[in-house]
């Protein structure tokens, strides 16, 4: 036979960032259903400690009325609905906030998972699904064989547990016909909490075997080919929205280094409008540091951090303009710029009670 087909290259390559973008963009990211379910669960069984006394209570109530009431009501065509609705509108009540509180919860841990990430493609109709030959095929892969594996160990967990915390059981269970009604409710709440908790604690191995599994799995498909990674260099340098997005990408990456630089900063030299400089100077440095710089938008959301921070803010239009087009994120400042510096550093120093000896300060004597 001849050479393989591009398609059938192994594909031994890490994806690149546009590649899991849009990976991302579809919806296929790795998580597991099993930890959403276990979260729920779990929620669930701290619930109940706190809220079933209120449950108790209220299934009580709930009794009392229907019992009360057998003796003047008549089953009819008419109000039989309504009595019906009325008991199951009561039950609701009483059961909703498990549902809220459960649903909460595995809401919560599907976004970590992902990352807060959501796609409507994942929402469209696949008609192709529709195909009886490739869901013949799918019933035969291993997605279904590890689906399969994970329902039965879901099945294992929960009879294992039950039977655990049944076993024991036994004996006592006649006995709560001679006992009160809260007092059995309350011994069926510990009894449930114990089963829930026990499930929570073997459900959370699958679970993360599970989510391990899929990232695995996930990272395997996302691979590229050594073909495919030269067509997207190619591409990239071709194509211009993927240019823009990339530098999109590398300008919101920048910003938020530069943000996140300002915490170390001395002074902010402004302006005051349009643009930002972060200047670092400690003792025994050879010369202040520019930490980071901004324009614009991102010289705003430096003076808010800075604020924040507490930093001091200094407004010196001259300088401001000068550092931004001298000086480089990271640099030391110039020559040039030295005395200008090193006077608002002074100032910065005196404000905060900071005593050091008039060389440590004056930069233009330290290089003269």
């Amino acid at each position: 036979m001849g050479d393989e087909a591009p398609d059938k290259e192994d594909k031994t390559e890490e994806a690149s960032p546009e590649r899991r973008e849009d990976y991302r963009e579809k919806g296929n990211v790795a998580h597991s259903h099993e930890l959403s379910q276990v979260a729920g669960l779990a929620a669930i069984a701290t619930c109940i400690g706190w809220y079933m006394p209120q449950v108790s209570t209220q299934c009580q109530k709930l009794l009392t009325k229907s019992f009360q009431s057998i003796q003047y009501f008549r089953v009819t065509d008419k109000n039989i609905v309504s009595h019906l609705s009325s008991i199951w509108t009561d039950v609701l009540v009483i059961i909703l906030p498990f549902f809220i509180i459960a649903a909460t919860a595995g809401v919560v841990v599907t976004l970590l998972q992902t990352q807060f990430n959501f796609s409507w493609e994942k929402l469209e109709p696949n008609w192709g699904k529709l195909n009886p030959f490739p869901g013949i095929a799918r019933m035969f892969s291993m997605e279904t064989f590890v689906g399969l594996i994970k329902s039965t160990a879901k099945l294992a967990t929960v009879s294992i547990i039950s039977w655990l915390v049944l076993a024991g059981e036994w004996r006592q269970i006649p006995g709560l016909l001679a006992v009160n009604y809260a007092a059995a409710w309350a011994y069926w709440a510990e009894i449930t909490r114990q089963l829930l908790w026990g499930v929570v604690g073997l459900m959370l191995f699958i679970g993360a075997a599970d989510y391990i599994y899929l990232f695995i799995s996930l990272e395997n498909k996302m691979k590229m080919s050594k073909q495919e990674v030269k067509e997207e260099t190619k591409q990239r340098e071709t194509d211009p929205h993927v240019k823009a997005r990339l530098r999109r990408m590398g300008r919101e990456i920048a910003n938020r280094k530069t943000l996140d630089n300002v915490k170390t900063a001395t002074v902010l030299v402004t302006n005051p409008t349009h643009y930002s400089i972060a200047i670092k100077y400690e003792v025994g440095m050879a010369a202040p540091l520019v930490v980071g710089k901004g324009v614009d938008f991102l010289a705003l959301k430096m003076r808010e951090r800075a604020k924040e921070l507490d930093i001091p803010i200094i407004e010196n239009v001259p300088l401001a303009r000068a550092l931004y087009a001298a000086v480089k994120e990271g640099e030391e400042i110039p020559v040039s710029m030295y005395q200008a510096v090193s006077e608002i550093i002074k100032f910065i120093f005196q404000l905060k009670g900071i005593k050091i000896p008039k060389k440590k300060i004056d930069i233009t004597e330290i290089n003269a």
